[in-house]
């Protein structure tokens, strides 16, 4: 399978693994297991800087090019110190077409489907109801107009009058 690594530094210096380890991981990894590293991008600590996501996005611009078939990480941590966040991450990663894999073996089981993990279980069940939603609905209700309605379809809507009598006598706008 041919692979893209990511890297990135935490926040704190003083957790999680520096980059060179998370790298190598990474290839030792991939070379065990008999894939191919296309390439690794990085997210790494500069001195004045915010700690960005360029190598992210790097990897985004990778996977978009149809270069590879999964991600690898040398933790689930790498993504971010919160599973709810890790979460988001994997399923946009996922929707983009690609598997996500760890190098800690004591991770796999969390990335399978149903997660044993009580709040990954609960975090893609919210995404996969938002996808639904999104997919029945529409992007943006913000714009009415953008919304198109299957002319075909049997939909039915049905004005009813109001029960409350305060309301029934409001003036109507024209």
């Amino acid at each position: 399978m041919r692979v893209v690594g990511y890297v990135r530094e935490a926040l704190d210096p003083q957790e999680g693994d520096p980059s060179f380890s998370q790298s190598e991981k990474i290839r030792r990894w991939t070379a065990d297991n008999g894939h191919q590293l296309i390439s690794v991008c990085q997210d790494l600590r500069t001195p004045g800087r915010d700690l960005g996501r360029d190598g992210l996005r790097a990897m985004i611009g990778i996977i978009s090019a149809g270069q590879v078939e999964a991600v690898v990480v040398s933790a689930l941590n790498v993504f971010s110190p919160d599973k709810i966040v890790q979460e988001v991450m994997i399923d946009d990663l996922r929707a983009r077409g690609v598997a996500v894999l760890t190098a800690e073996e004591s991770e796999h089981e969390l990335l399978e489907d149903p997660s044993p993990d009580q709040v990954r279980l609960l975090v893609r069940d919210v995404l996969e109801k938002a996808r639904r939603h999104r997919t029945t609905v529409g992007e943006s209700l913000a714009d009415p107009s953008e919304i198109q309605v299957d002319e075909a379809s049997d939909v039915i809507v049905e004005l009813v009058a109001p029960r409350n009598p305060e309301i029934a006598n409001l003036p109507r706008s024209s």
